[in-house]
């Protein structure tokens, strides 16, 4: 069974991605302190990171992944529409990540999270 880490700051809507995943097939834990993620990552499959968040935000997330040359998928969710020039920044300096809106995530996440791990 896959596994995958959900960083999410609110924690009403990291329980509920958990459940919609679990629901899904997959094995599904989640974070609230994106701080301590990158520590945590060797043990999950794929990273599913909240973009925008009050302490630590998901770019710098990316940027600690990137540092320490971890391979993961990453979907990243974005509560509110990015602009291109940032979509596209994002996608250029950590290739491989996909993103979904949290407003389109009951029909475009499962597909992202599919996708990336190959199935």
């Amino acid at each position: 069974m896959k596994k995958i880490l959900i960083i999410e700051d609110e924690p009403d809507v990291a329980k509920t991605i958990k459940m919609y995943l679990e629901g899904a097939g997959y094995k599904a834990e989640y974070s609230l302190d994106a701080a301590e993620t990158v520590k945590m990552l060797k043990d999950y499959d794929l990273l599913l990171l909240d973009l925008i968040m009050p302490k630590f935000s998901g770019r710098a997330v990316l940027k600690g992944i990137k540092a320490n040359n971890i391979k993961k998928p990453v979907v990243v969710l974005s509560a509110v529409a990015l602009p291109r020039v940032i979509s596209q920044e994002l996608a250029r300096d950590f290739p491989g990540i996909l993103f979904v809106s949290k407003t389109a995530m009951y029909t475009e996440l499962l597909p992202a999270i599919k996708k990336l791990m190959g199935k």
